[in-house]
């Protein structure tokens, strides 16, 4: 696939929007099942909610990262400025009438939510808040990928890719450290702080700085371009996910290695799977429905907020993040094309998408 003289946007990518369908669905899988005792294989077959998320913060490391490393390769400079707008306009149109629903719901009773709870809802600071509110607590998530958005352009812009990497890479131990002092020393801080989690994002930026490389060790490796190493990779991940004892970064180490070789390799079953319709359009609204998914989503309790039957409930959700979607954010997402450069972009600027044909890829 030819890409010489096109920019790279999201949309150049293959297998990002297919990776986010599953992410999605690996949340809402997690969300509608009611908590409780649940066997081994049940757990390792159905409860991944959190592996969704983890794959969805590779992905925004990746992306972003490529993005900005690209627009610096064709300008030789990044414009902070255009980056926050363009993320304004994805980002906050869906958001702001996600909380506005919330908050009239919360006035007339349905989904009460404390007064205090809005001000790191507003601030994006739901990951640092010390207790959680169903309707409102999936937003930690977003808070983080808000707080990436805000650090990680500026290490962008201002150092080398090499620099960039290093930074990367700090962030991964570092993210391991903190977490494991947290538990040592009792200090009861909020797991889903970003200090403990943005180690999966920083995977995904390294991704990006290193593509071209890692691109073309896993094309011209037999072992890691063998559809039956992807099946057997994805199953120990789920396997490790299930075991109650912590394999954090072996099991991000191994997610990243496996978007990274759906993106890069993305012929056969699973790249067409992946960059079939449905899986585009399901990718297209997993921001939607993730924002939407609480009001009808509820294992903590016998009823949602917004009471609906299984599978009625995914079927609602999926409506009204269509609405929200094809309604609101497809007006808002045209007007990014104003705050993108045009300039002619040279080889450099496209680490992640000259891909080549594999064979017997799965």
């Amino acid at each position: 696939m030819s890409t010489t003289g096109l920019a790279v946007h999201r949309d150049d990518i293959p297998s990002l929007d297919g990776l986010r369908a599953i992410s999605i669905a690996l949340v809402l899988a997690g969300h509608a099942i009611k908590v409780g005792p649940h066997s081994f294989a049940f757990s390792a077959l159905c409860l991944h909610a959190d592996l969704g998320v983890r794959t969805f913060f590779i992905i925004s490391g990746f992306l972003i990262t490529t993005l900005l490393l690209s627009e610096r390769s064709q300008s030789g400079s990044i414009s902070l400025r255009s980056f926050y707008i363009r993320r304004a306009l994805r980002i906050l149109p869906a958001f702001f009438l996600f909380v506005g629903c919330v908050a009239l719901l919360s006035i007339f009773g349905v989904t009460p939510v404390p007064s205090w709870f809005w001000l790191y809802v507003l601030t994006y600071t739901v990951d640092f808040a010390p207790l959680g509110v169903w309707v409102l607590g999936h937003l930690w998530s977003l808070s983080v990928e808000e707080q990436f958005y805000l650090l990680w352009p500026l290490v962008t812009k201002n150092a080398k890719p090499r620099t960039c990497a290093v930074v990367a890479v700090v962030a991964i131990f570092a993210s391991q450290l903190a977490y494991a002092v947290s538990r040592l020393t009792g200090a009861n801080l909020p797991d889903n702080a970003f200090p403990f989690v943005c180690g999966p994002i920083a995977m995904g930026c390294l991704l990006a700085i290193g593509a071209r490389k890692i691109r073309t060790v896993i094309i011209s490796s037999k072992l890691l371009s063998d559809s039956r190493i992807l099946l057997l990779t994805l199953l120990l991940i789920a396997l490790l996910d299930a075991i109650p004892t912590y394999f954090g970064m072996i099991t991000n180490s191994l997610l990243t290695l496996c978007v990274a070789r759906l993106v890069f390799i993305p012929s056969g079953v699973a790249g067409r799977v992946l960059n079939s319709a449905p899986f585009v359009l399901i990718g297209k609204l997993s921001y939607s429905l993730y924002l939407w998914q609480e009001l009808f989503l509820n294992p903590f309790h016998s009823r949602a907020p917004i009471s609906t039957p299984f599978p009625v409930n995914l079927v609602v959700i999926l409506a009204v993040a269509s609405a929200s979607y094809w309604g609101l954010e497809v007006r808002f997402v045209g007007l990014r094309k104003k705050f993108r450069k045009t300039q002619q972009p040279v080889a450099s600027a496209l680490p992640a998408v000259v891909i080549p044909e594999a064979k017997g890829a799965f």
